[in-house]
């Protein structure tokens, strides 16, 4: 079986399925796998910034994170013993951060990836990769290389 895809993106958590949502949403045909099965948790700080944060609401995703009940952290306070600096991390346009489980965040994600048109394969193990090409023991598929202005992207 073999398909052409303008992008694979190997890794499908946090990172990865953001990147293969944002290509399909500008119309690239984009393969996304991941060794793992979702949800899944990972250890993590579990904790998105103001400026993640509003890269969620530029996505649309701000809400389904906010239904998810992870409350809103408008100050931070690091301990360091002796004294224990705190403050306000946000802006006016994201005034808090938001800590959603990993478990939740990363299938948010890639549903997300997957309802902009990227195809989305779990349990995918890349076994090696040659220019243009991606091997695995389910399937081989061939890339061609897609290089998108990181403006067009929304990032």
């Amino acid at each position: 079986m073999s398909k052409a895809y303008d992008a694979i993106v190997v890794g499908a958590r946090c990172a990865g399925s953001p990147t293969a949502m944002l290509l399909a949403r500008l119309g690239y045909r984009i393969l996304l796998v991941d060794r793992g099965t979702f949800p899944s948790d990972t250890i993590s700080t579990h904790l998105v910034h103001p400026p993640g944060i509003a890269s969620l609401e530029r996505w649309g995703l701000l809400d389904p994170v906010i239904a998810t009940g992870s409350p809103p952290i408008d100050t931070y306070a690091f301990d360091f013993g002796p004294f224990t600096p705190s403050g306000a991390p946000g802006t006016d346009q994201t005034p808090a951060a938001y800590a959603p489980r990993r478990t939740v965040l990363d299938k948010l994600l890639i549903d997300a990836a997957s309802e902009a048109r990227a195809e989305v394969r779990e349990r995918f193990t890349v076994e090696s990769l040659v220019v243009g090409e991606v091997a695995s023991s389910a399937f081989a598929a061939t890339a061609r290389a897609a290089r998108p202005s990181p403006s067009s992207l929304g990032w």
